[in-house]
């Protein structure tokens, strides 16, 4: 049984997850990807729920320059959420946008908001990860200090770090990365992503994922960070493009405005890790 103070889930809306540079989103701008989830959060909420009636709003975003708060600010509004609803953004990295639905949960659950949104976009074929420029830093106040000297390691690196710290192989990696592709491609098929997905322009579905993935196709590729490591293109996440928005609130307020309970938000931890190591901040958190 829920209480009245529960904070719920109303609405969890995406744009399709396409593939940086070779996909069916690279040629559509962040401020068009956030628009369109926005904009669907609030047509789709019907009669129940007027734009100007959000509190906030929250966007999670890892690589737009800091310039970009003003395509998210013009994203609300051409979305037609008016300049009354406030709207700030943060980064924490790659659980950005979980962190913008934790920032909304949590000024509602202490009462400085009834209604917000948490979402997060990332246009990573206009913002390459290869094209980040490293931070003005003074270089001799931390080259001593190699854990941060560790913050500036690429991803692909720190990959390879924790196959080397926990002695991972490349066998039930690629295993694994065949069943994430097979039950995704299932899903898909079925129609399961189907509710959740607004269409951006003619792109309607996720187009990263390979139904014809197998253990043989992915055993023969190369290596990409390290020639005698395991991470590969095969096995590895890929780069996106795309946009996703959850509407939260009060069990109350839901009730009052008789709107769908999707799910109730319990909790959320963050966990620091070495940098080397970063990818194994998720287990450490949870």
């Amino acid at each position: 049984m829920g209480t009245d103070n529960d904070i719920v889930v109303v609405s969890a809306l995406r744009t399709p997850m396409c593939r940086a540079r070779k996909g069916g989103l690279a040629k559509v701008f962040p401020h068009t990807l956030l628009q369109s989830v926005l904009e669907a959060t609030i047509s789709r909420s019907g009669n129940k729920l007027h734009a100007s009636e959000i509190d906030d709003i929250c966007v999670g975003n890892v690589l737009m320059p800091p310039s970009g708060f003003a395509a998210m600010r013009m994203a609300q509004i051409t979305a037609g959420i008016p300049d009354t609803v406030s709207l700030h953004s943060v980064n924490r990295q790659c659980a950005s946008g979980l962190e913008a639905v934790a920032q909304i949960a949590n000024a509602i659950a202490t009462r400085q908001i009834d209604v917000g949104i948490g979402a997060g976009v990332e246009s990573m074929s206009t913002y390459p990860m290869n094209k980040m420029k490293p931070p003005a830093m003074d270089w001799s106040a931390v080259q001593n200090h190699p854990t941060a000297m560790d913050c500036l390691v690429p991803m692909g690196i720190t990959s390879e770090n924790v196959v080397k710290e926990y002695g991972l192989s490349r066998r039930p990696l690629d295993k694994f990365s065949v069943q994430s592709h097979r039950k995704a491609a299932i899903a898909q098929k079925s129609g399961k992503f189907d509710t959740e997905i607004v269409p951006v322009g003619s792109v309607s579905k996720d187009d990263g994922i390979r139904p014809g993935t197998t253990l043989e196709t992915l055993s023969e590729l190369k290596p990409v960070f390290d020639e005698d490591g395991v991470t590969t293109a095969g096995n590895s996440s890929q780069t996106t493009d795309g946009a996703a928005a959850v509407l939260l609130m009060s069990r109350r307020e839901a009730n009052r405005r008789g709107m769908p309970i999707l799910g109730i938000w319990r909790g959320y931890a963050t966990k620091g890790v070495p940098p080397r190591i970063m990818g194994i901040g998720p287990a450490y958190a949870i």
